[in-house]
Parts: structure tokens; C-alpha cells; sequence
């Protein structure tokens, strides 16, 4: 049957986040994460839909940040919380709804579109789609002691300009894109501080086990490392170490673990390393973490 694009409105709500509930299951958005992501994102949102007769049988959004890139600050655009049901798979609806949000990204004046990858989407991104794969970063992860979890720092983040910005190309860290990302967010960071450097941990369930994730690290150290430690719940902590990181975070007790992020992108004006190393990413960058 013809499918037909649209932009996404208020009235789809209901029926975008029951697609992601039938993919994604438990560990879908909530509606209060759902109106967090796309609508209060700084930056902003691009979200479509795909219908057949009226019924709404694809989704599909790209969130919008501002990144370093090459030194340079411009905007970039992420594929994010996309799914076609299965009744619909197979005519194309997802690399329509990607070209869709490439040319109006495009438009909004990014220069590249990124995407973590899953198993069903990495063919079409590197296929039909033309994006060129930059890597798979691997996550590294440490069991948990059972414990209280000692206290959070939940004041707002102040920073006047980009914490990170000694890094590779990463997406820019300041007060505006740090309090919603994590300080606003109904998914419940817990913040540690240390003098030039912050920690951000959260809380997942994986593959069946409660997991803490260290959703984001600037200003890494020892000490700063053993505190987010301490504020983290969950039978393991995963983490996304920069490889200049590797050696701390191996003395602290983490290990490689078999689980990778599959990075790949596009340039949309101007130029795209395809060197993983050009890049820095925690798993706080992902929209899934």
C-alpha cells in the first residue's frame, strides 16, 4: 500500500509513543521523557510520521545539538527513537522519513547527521541512505557492590561556556544543554562534582539487570570517578571511557564489555572524519542511556 510522510503534530503523540512501546517495550520512553526529549530540547526537534490510510504505521525523529566539529561550533543533527511496524516494513518507510529529516536538518543549517546505530537500521544508514560508518566504541562496564548509594549534588549546572572544550569533536557541554539533559530530565540523573569536572550517573534495565549508567564524565579523575561510583545503583555500572581514560578506569575495577555503540553519519555541508578517533562520545550522547 502508498504510505505518506508527514511532520509530526500534537495529535500523534499517542500513537508515536505506542509504536515505541511495541519496539522497545519496557524500556521505551515514558510520555514525560517523551515531551522532555522532543519538546524542551534546546536546540530543537525534527519528528514525522508515515501513514497508510490514515493509521500511523512509522516514526521517526532527529534531536539537534550544537557540536564542536573540527574545532568548530556548528549544529549537528541525531537520528533518534525511529520504528515502522512490522505489518509496514519493507517499502522504505524508514529511509524516507531519514531523507525527510537529512534535507530539513539540511535546511536548519546542520552540517553533519549522526546516528548509534541498531542492527536493523546500520544497513539501511550505510546502504541506501549513503552514510559512511565510523566506528563501533566500546562499552565498558564494573559490577556493583550492594549499597545505599551515598548523596547526589541536584543543584543546576552554572558553567558559562563548553566543559568539555578540550575534546575531540563532542557535543558542546554548557549550563544551557546540561540542565535539560540531565538536571530537567524525568529519567532521574544523580550529579557528582569535583573542581573542573562533573560525573552524571543514571539508571537502566538491561537484558533483564538493574544497571547504572555513567551517563557523562568531564574533568575525569580518580576521585571524581569513586564518587560517581558511590552515587550509582544497579548490579553494574557500564561507562563509554575516551581511550586516553582506559588505564583509569581499568584501575578502578571496569572491564571491556561485549556490547558496542555502532557510530556512523553523514556530512550534510562540509566534510565528516570517518576516524573514531576525531570523536568523543559518553553513553549520555545516545538517546537510549
Amino acid at each position: 500500500m502508498r504510505y505518506e510522510l508527514a511532520s509530526y503534530e500534537p495529535a500523534d503523540r499517542e500513537a508515536y509513543l505506542g509504536l515505541l512501546h511495541d519496539a522497545w517495550g519496557e524500556r521505551t520512553m515514558t510520555p514525560e521523557e517523551f515531551d522532555w526529549w522532543f519538546g524542551r530540547n534546546p536546540a530543537g526537534s525534527l519528528m514525522s510520521v508515515a501513514r497508510i490510510e490514515g493509521r500511523i504505521v512509522g516514526v521517526a525523529g532527529h534531536s539537534l545539538f550544537r557540536m564542536v566539529l573540527e574545532g568548530e561550533e556548528r549544529l549537528a543533527s541525531f537520528s533518534v527513537h525511529a520504528t515502522t511496524v512490522a505489518s509496514a516494513r519493507g517499502q522504505g518507510i524508514f529511509a524516507e522519513l531519514e531523507r525527510k529529516h537529512e534535507r530539513e536538518a539540511t535546511e536548519r543549517g546542520a552540517a553533519v547527521v549522526l546516528a548509534f546505530a541498531s542492527a536493523p537500521t546500520a544497513p539501511i544508514f550505510l546502504g541506501p541512505l549513503g552514510w559512511t560508518e565510523i566506528g563501533k566504541l566500546r562499552v565498558w562496564a564494573r559490577p556493583l557492590l550492594s549499597q545505599a548509594a551515598a548523596p547526589a549534588d541536584s543543584a543546576p549546572f552554572d558553567e558559562a561556556g563548553d566543559t568539555a572544550a578540550g575534546w575531540v569533536d563532542h557535543v558542546v557541554r554548557d549550563a544551557t544543554y546540561l540542565n535539560w539533559r540531565f538536571v530537567d530530565s524525568p529519567r532521574g540523573y544523580r550529579a557528582v562534582r569535583a573542581d573542573g569536572g562533573h560525573a552524571v550517573v543514571g539508571r537502566t534495565r538491561y537484558r533483564g539487570i538493574e544497571t547504572a549508567v555513567l551517563a557523562d564524565l568531564v574533568g575525569a579523575s580518580r576521585d571524581l570517578l569513586r564518587r560517581a561510583i558511590a552515587v550509582a545503583q544497579g548490579r553494574l555500572l557500564i561507562a563509554l571511557p575516551a581511550p586516553a581514560e582506559q588505564r583509569l578506569f581499568l584501575s578502578m575495577g571496569f572491564l571491556p564489555a561485549p556490547y558496542t555503540l555502532h557510530l556512523m553519519g553523514k556530512p550534510l555541508a562540509g566534510s565528516l572524519s570517518a576516524d573514531p578517533r576525531a570523536w568523543r562520545f559518553t553513553l549520555g550522547d545516545t538517546d537510549f542511556f
